[in-house]
């Protein structure tokens, strides 16, 4: 993907994890949908991990020149909060 390319696929990704993210709490952090998200984009799936605690971050290259940044946050009622998007 040229870097041109790239940047356009940032903002295709950038869009669907918005919507995943926008007035919307999870059962749990929703990986499966953000690889979807990220791929349809062209880019890389997240690679396994374990992601713990009730709160934390995760910084992951996905494409050639792009990373993807994700908070989480767990709240009282149990669901997630979480906060994702690519540079």
């Amino acid at each position: 993907m040229t870097a041109s390319e790239e940047k356009k696929a940032r903002k295709k990704a950038n869009d669907g994890l918005h919507a995943m993210c926008s007035n919307r709490f999870h059962e749990s952090i929703p990986l499966t949908e953000m690889d979807g998200i990220l791929t349809a984009a062209g880019f890389n799936a997240t690679e396994e991990a374990i992601y713990c605690g009730r709160e934390g971050s995760s910084h992951e290259q996905v494409g050639e020149r792009t990373w993807l940044a994700m908070q989480w946050y767990k709240m009282e009622s149990g669901k997630y909060e979480i906060n994702a998007y690519v540079s």
